[in-house]
Parts: C-alpha cells; structure tokens; sequence
C-alpha cells in the first residue's frame, strides 16, 4: 500500500509538472481526493501547476467548489503559499523565456490571475523570510526588471535613428525638385510613390514606438 501511494504521488505529481491536463482531469473525475494529495513538500498539483505556469490545470480551482479554498490555503515547508511559489519560480521561467519585457508581462499577468483565487489574507501573508506574497515576486524579478528597462531604451535609440532618417528623407527627395516649378521630379512615377508611403508609414510607426516607450518608462 506504501509503495502504492508513492508511485501515485509521483505520476499525478509529474502530470502537473508537465502540463499533461487530460490525465489530471481523469484523476481527479475518478478520485477527488487526489486534488488535496501534497508532495512531500506541502504542495498540491495545483501548486505545482501554478510554479511551472500550466494555465488549464490552474484553471480547475474553479470548477471545484468549496475544496478550492483548502487547496488555497497549503502551504510548503518555508510557508510560502501558491501566490508566494508565482515569485518564487519566475527565475526559472526567465531562463527559458526569450525577451525579458514580453517575459515580465506575463510574470505580472500570471501574479495577478493567481491572486485573484487567493482569499484576502493570504494576499498579505508572510512566509518564514518574513516576505510578503509580493515582496518575494518584486525581489525575484528584480534582474528581469533592470534587463526589460535596458531593452526598451535600446528599441528608444534604434526608434529615435528611424524618425530622424525618415524625417530628413521627407525633405531631400530621390531626384531632387524641379527648378522651375518646384515639385519632385519623379513626383508622377509609381516608385516614387511607394517611396513616399513607405516613409511616412516609417515615420508614424516609429513615432508611436517612440511614445509607448517613453510613456512607459516614465509610468515606473
């Protein structure tokens, strides 16, 4: 019976790390119970579900009832609970993710998404470092903070040399202008024409970029 319960624990435990959703509903359809079967280290498949982002596994704690609020309230041997393990593992996830602005969205979106199950006073508890749910998360992911701030100016500089070009090009024309009536002299070729969209549409575009990321890094 002992080595039963082992090799249960592992494999549900393991479908909730690999994301394998199918099994975990079967599972849980055929055994309830499994939903509050903890790990050796106090946590549940939904816990680990929540560490490795697996979103259709997570997103049975609401198909479940009452028995979510148990599940909520697990937490491991340093006390952190399923908002705390969202901070705790963002580390991991910025080591397999490209593009640290796009990765520290979705860290955001995954904290709050995951917050919004929590009751309120877990939202605020505190584990054995004595860190808050949220104070763990911003100390985790103060790399991915300095690493998104740094490729936002870079996109600034390479968005600031796109206007300026595009802008200069607006007033010195392929051609040059006609002396005596003053448009561009191949103001009535088809090329002439792409060339001009083109650069207005290079411009605007790079003016918008320019704006999000300036009112971005001024919201901080």
């Amino acid at each position: 019976m002992e080595l039963y319960q082992i090799l249960l624990e592992y494999y549900v435990h393991m479908a909730a790390k690999m994301g394998n959703t199918r099994f975990i509903v079967e599972l849980i359809r055929t055994y309830p119970d499994l939903m509050l079967l903890e790990h050796e280290d106090g946590l549940t498949v939904f816990h680990i579900a929540v560490m490795h982002r697996h979103q259709d596994i997570y997103n049975l704690l609401y198909e479940i009832g009452s028995t979510r609020n148990d599940i909520c309230t697990c937490n491991d041997k340093s006390d952190n609970n399923m908002l705390h393990l969202v901070g705790k593992t963002s580390k991991e996830m910025a080591a397999k993710t490209c593009g640290a602005s796009l990765l520290m969205q979705r860290e955001l979106l995954w904290f709050k998404d995951v917050e919004k199950m929590m009751p309120p006073y877990l939202r605020e508890a505190k584990n054995k470092d004595g860190q808050t749910p949220y104070e763990l998360f911003a100390k985790e992911n103060e790399d991915l903070v300095s690493k998104g701030l740094k490729w936002m100016k870079d996109c600034m500089v390479v968005a600031t040399l796109i206007v300026t070009v595009a802008f200069a090009v607006a007033f010195t024309v392929p051609g040059g202008y006609n002396q005596d009536h003053g448009p561009p002299i191949f103001i009535h070729k088809l090329t002439f024409l792409v060339f001009v969209i083109e650069d207005v549409v290079s411009l605007i575009s790079s003016s918008t970029s320019l704006l999000v990321f300036l009112c971005v890094l001024t919201s901080r």
